[in-house]
C-alpha cells in the first residue's frame, strides 16, 4: 500500500466513531499542547519508521554497505522486522506476550500517511503475533485483537523537525530510553541538530542537562573520526561495546586541549600534533576492545596521571606501537572486490577480528611494560615501594640460563642496574 493509499484510509478510518479507541488525550505539538484520540488502526494501514531511534544505527550501518531501505518493499520491512526484534530480544519476548494477554497499553503515534512515529516495536511485534500466530502456538481467536494498532494519527502538517521532536520526547525522553542501544543516542542527536534544534532543544526533549548533550555531540564525533580512520565511515555497528572507552578519551582530550588544571602534572609541551598521536593510539586499543584501568592509564589526567604525563615513556610507547602495530591486510574496497556476495558486515567483523589476532599481543606487551613504568613513576617519592620491587624483579631472575649469558642487553642492564645502586650506597653513606 502506497503512502496515498495509507493516507486516504487514515482520512476515512478517522470518520468513524467505531475506530475511536481513546479521547482526550494531550498532544506536545507545534508548541502547544493538543487534545486528540488514540483510534484503533488495521496495521495494514501503517509502515515503520525506518530511522527510529531504537534501530538508527543498525539501519544507516546497513544502507551504507547495501543502499536505501524502502520500508514499503515486503523484504525491506521485514528486515526492518528483524532489526526490531533483535535490538532487545529478551524484553521484545515479555512485551509479545503482554501484548497477547493485555493488549496494548500504550497507545503510539503514526503520521497523516501511515508512517510509525512511536511504537515501531509494538507494532513490530504485534505484526509478528497477528502474521506468525500458528509458529507461535496461538490460534486465531487469541491474536485477532493483534490486527490493530492503537495510536494517535498527526495532523497533515506535519513536517520532519515535528516528528523527530515527537518521537525524541516520547522514546528518548522517557524512562525506556534505557532499552536502546547506547550508540543511538549519539545520532538521535546528531540528527535533531541537522533539523536546526539547539542543545538546549534537544535537552529537553531528551530529559537531560544541556551540558550532558554537548558532550554526547563531542563524544560523536570522535567515534565517527574512529570510524573513518578504519575506512568504516557511517556503518556505526562497528561501535559495538566501545562506548565507555570514547566516554574517558573525550574528556582526556579536551582537558589536554584546554590545558586544564587537572594536567598541569604533565613534564612536557605537548603539541596538538602529539594530541592527535595519542588519539589515533587510543583508536588502536578500543578497536582491541581495551577498557578499564588498562585503557586509562594511556591517557588519564588527573593527579595520578598516565602514560602521556611523561614524555620519555611516551616517546617510548609510542614508537614501539608505531613500529609493531600492524596495517590491515586488506581495506575495505578489496574486501568488496573479493567477496562481491558476501555481507559487508561479516567481512568486516572478520577483518577486526584478524587485526586483533596479529596486534593483540604487541599492543598488550607495549601497555603491559610502560604500566609497570608508570607506577614506578607514581611511587618516585616511595623509594623503598620501588626498591623492594626492584629487589623482588631481581630475586626472580633465573640467570643460569642460557639467554641470560647470551643476550648483550642484559649484560648491559646488569651494568646499568650496578651503576645507579653504587650511587644509591653513595648516598647512603653520606647520610
Amino acid at each position: 500500500m502506497d503512502a496515498s493509499t495509507r493516507k486516504a484510509k487514515l482520512i476515512e478510518l478517522q470518520s468513524s466513531k467505531h475506530s475511536i479507541a481513546m479521547t482526550g488525550i494531550p498532544l506536545r505539538y507545534k508548541g502547544d499542547t493538543r487534545i486528540v484520540n488514540v483510534y484503533k488502526i488495521p496495521l495494514d494501514y501503517l509502515i515503520y519508521n525506518k530511522y527510529n531511534g531504537r534501530i538508527g544505527s543498525e539501519v544507516l550501518s546497513y544502507e551504507r554497505q547495501n543502499g536505501i531501505l524502502n520500508a514499503e518493499k515486503e523484504t525491506d520491512r521485514a528486515l526492518i522486522e528483524k532489526f526490531l526484534y533483535e535490538s532487545k530480544k529478551e524484553r521484545n519476548e515479555i512485551t509479545m506476550k503482554s501484548l497477547q494477554q493485555n493488549r496494548q497499553q500504550r497507545y503510539g503515534i503514526v503520521t497523516s500517511d501511515g508512517t510509525i512515529v512511536d511504537g515501531n516495536r509494538r507494532a513490530m511485534l504485534l505484526n509478528r503475533l497477528f502474521h506468525h500466530h500458528a509458529e507461535l502456538g496461538f490460534t486465531f481467536a487469541q491474536v485477532e485483537h493483534c490486527k490493530y494498532f492503537l495510536a494517535i494519527i498527526l495532523p497533515d502538517d506535519a513536517e520532519e523537525k515535528d516528528i523527530q521532536q515527537l518521537e525524541t520526547i516520547y522514546q528518548m525522553g522517557e524512562d525506556d530510553k534505557l532499552d536502546y542501544n547506547p550508540i543511538e543516542k549519539y545520532l538521535k542527536c546528531k540528527e535533531l541538530k541537522r533539523l536546526g534544534f539547539t542543545e538546549e532543544n534537544i535537552a529537553e526533549f531528551m530529559g537531560e542537562k544541556t551540558g550532558q548533550i554537548k558532550k554526547w555531540l563531542s563524544i560523536l564525533k570522535l567515534m565517527e573520526e574512529y570510524l573513518s580512520e578504519y575506512d568504516y565511515d557511517g556503518i556505526y555497528t562497528r561501535l559495538e561495546k566501545t562506548e565507555g572507552p570514547f566516554v574517558d578519551l573525550d574528556g582526556y582530550i579536551d582537558s589536554y586541549q584546554k590545558r586544564g588544571a587537572n594536567v598541569h602534572n604533565v613534564d612536557w609541551e605537548y603539541t596538538d600534533s602529539d594530541i592527535s598521536d595519542l588519539k589515533r593510539v587510543c583508536f588502536d586499543y578500543i578497536r582491541a576492545r581495551y577498557e578499564g584501568k588498562e585503557f586509562r592509564d594511556i591517557a588519564k589526567t588527573g593527579k595520578e596521571g598516565s602514560i602521556f604525563f611523561y614524555k620519555s615513556l611516551w616517546d617510548s610507547f609510542l614508537e614501539e606501537h608505531q613500529v609493531n602495530t600492524p596495517a590491515d591486510e586488506k581495506s575495505v574496497e578489496e574486501l568488496r572486490e573479493e567477496f562481491p556476495t558476501e555481507d559487508l558486515s561479516v567481512l568486516l567483523r572478520k577483518r577486526d577480528i584478524d587485526w586483533v589476532n596479529q596486534a593483540k599481543g604487541h599492543l598488550k606487551g607495549n601497555l603491559q611494560r610502560n604500566t609497570r613504568k608508570l607506577e614506578d613513576r607514581r611511587d618516585a617519592n616511595k623509594p623503598s615501594d620501588l626498591i623492594e620491587r626492584a629487589l623482588g624483579a631481581l630475586e626472580a631472575v633465573d640467570w643460569e640460563q642460557d639467554s641470560f649469558s647470551s643476550d648483550p642487553r642484559i649484560k648491559e642492564m646488569v651494568w646499568e642496574i650496578n651503576r645507579i645502586t653504587w650511587e644509591m650506597k653513595k648516598r647512603l653513606e653520606r647520610s
